[in-house]
């Protein structure tokens, strides 16, 4: 069976690439989102007990 081919490490100035001001946005609103949908859960599971 044949060895995969190994892909070389890129350069360190392609190494990281800036955000769009679009992906930044969706970011936000995801971790925004998952908070407070963690905080509801949290309220709803104690107001259960």
């Amino acid at each position: 069976m044949p060895e995969p081919a190994l892909q070389k490490p890129l350069p360190e100035e392609e190494q990281y690439v800036e955000l769009m001001p679009a992906e930044k946005k969706l970011i936000g609103w995801s971790l925004g989102l998952g908070i407070v949908l963690l905080v509801i859960l949290i309220l709803a599971s104690g107001s259960l007990s």
